[in-house]
């Protein structure tokens, strides 16, 4: 068995199969990744990046391994094994060992590069990245033998080109079934039974335990059908192959969630807070307490002036940040820290005053959404506080519009007409139509209204 494993390897296409997907799956993630990408900061985030890459990868490997399924045909040695003493399942066993097994060691090595990434950048490391590459590993390795069964049992000179375009359509149609932008959004279970998965740019999301442990169950009744179908010398041994992926099919689907917010979950480990007295952030970006914890201070005694003033100032961490209107709360300040515009990632004084637009309170807008009237508003309060008018880093299309930044400063002007006890109050009412997104285009003329 080993000499053969070891003929194996040297023969096959094994080795490439393993150089071909670590290869072009770096290539991928480094072409898809932007300046503003954030999954180098945590190992969970970083191995659920790979996920993106796989719908190229996984068509290029399935067609490799369909092409090396398919050897004993195109040598035409078929009947020559047949009557050889050695049972087939045996040199088709090892072939697949081969072959998968490469394959699984490339996949686990390209997860341990990109962790290995996160370490050098001095990212936050955790045991929570294993789960994701153990799903990944299994998918790739029941993928690839799957492969070599179809082109064992259907030699045909289409079946590569064939595979190669099913694999990727099937791919391209899970992502597509994924893109849903509400929390409450539906995806089919089905669209979850694949590799591919697109996530948020975000280094405190991961996949639920439940999406975890359905692909796991799915893959690893792929794979032993997969195997069977490769061995199998008579039709009903195929029917009967089929068996373990019916049972995963079911079990798996029964396990899956549809909910993008059960699907898409914090991280549990780099999600914990970690607090220095009345500030918190997560671990992942615990090197940034030091200054959120001076600025914190700094914005919860300048807001104390206000009724009912927020007593903490804490990272909001949930999962779904990218998808829903911002989190708010009367006693909390949250910091944003996974769209673009990071306020962890901010000087102190940037953070100040992001911490202090709309009196402590996000807007009412969507992710990705500009309005401008609330622009103004969030501009307004944090000039109130600072005393001076400048741009926020979150919001720069305003500022750097020369019309808009015009009837702000306008409007900055009609506010500070008012007498300071008004200017307060207004600031307060403002405040107060935030926190219930209660006609939220209003809240611009309580603080400019004569």
């Amino acid at each position: 068995m080993r000499t053969g494993l070891r003929i194996e390897l040297r023969r096959s296409s094994a080795l490439w199969a393993g150089l071909l997907l670590v290869v072009s799956a770096t290539t991928m993630l480094l072409l898809l990744t932007t300046s503003y990408a954030k999954w180098p900061g945590n190992s969970t985030s970083a191995v659920l990046a790979l996920r993106e890459p796989l719908g190229y990868v996984w068509a290029l490997v399935v067609g490799l391994a369909v092409l090396q399924g398919m050897r004993d045909s195109r040598a035409r040695v078929e009947e020559l094994f047949a009557t050889t003493s050695r049972p087939g399942w045996v040199r088709l066993g090892t072939l697949a060992s081969a072959v998968a097994g490469v394959v699984a060691a490339a996949t686990a090595l390209l997860c341990v590069g990109v962790v290995g990434k996160v370490v050098a950048g001095g990212g936050f490391v955790s045991a929570g990245f294993v789960p994701l590459m153990l799903t990944v590993v299994l998918a790739l390795a029941a993928s690839v033998v799957l492969g070599l069964a179809v082109g064992r049992l259907l030699p045909h000179p289409l079946a590569v080109p064939v595979a190669l375009v099913a694999t990727f359509t099937v791919a391209t149609m899970a992502v597509q079934a994924q893109d849903v932008r509400s929390p409450d959004g539906v995806i089919p279970p089905l669209a979850l039974l694949v590799p591919v998965f697109a996530p948020p740019n975000s280094d405190l999301v991961t996949t639920s335990t439940s999406v975890d442990v359905g692909q796991i169950v799915w893959f690893a009744g792929l794979g032993v059908t997969a195997l069977l179908l490769l061995v199998a010398r008579s039709w009903r041994g195929g029917l009967v192959a089929l068996v373990p992926a019916g049972l995963a099919l079911a079990l798996a689907v029964s396990i899956l969630p549809s909910r993008l917010s059960d699907v898409l979950v914090t991280d549990s480990i780099g999600g914990r807070l970690v607090c220095d007295g009345q500030v918190c952030v997560s671990q992942v970006h615990e090197a940034g307490l030091p200054t959120a914890a001076e600025v914190g201070r700094d914005v919860l005694a300048k807001l104390s002036v206000l009724p009912g003033a927020p007593t903490e100032v804490r990272e909001d961490t949930s999962a779904m940040a990218h998808y829903a209107v911002p989190r708010r709360s009367g006693d909390v300040v949250y910091l944003s820290s996974q769209g673009h515009a990071s306020v962890l990632g901010m000087p102190a004084e940037q953070m100040r005053r992001e911490l202090l637009a709309g009196a402590g309170v996000p807007s009412c807008t969507e992710p990705n959404s500009t309005d401008s009237r609330e622009s103004a508003v969030r501009y307004l309060t944090a000039a109130y506080f600072t005393g001076q008018l400048t741009a926020l880093a979150s919001d720069p299309y305003v500022w750097g519009s020369s019309s808009m930044r015009a009837a702000i400063e306008e409007d900055w002007r009609a506010f500070r007409s008012k007498s300071p006890s008004e200017q307060l109050g207004r600031v307060a009412k403002a405040r107060e139509m935030l926190l219930t997104c209660q006609d939220p285009e209003r809240i611009r003329d309580v603080l400019v209204a004569p």
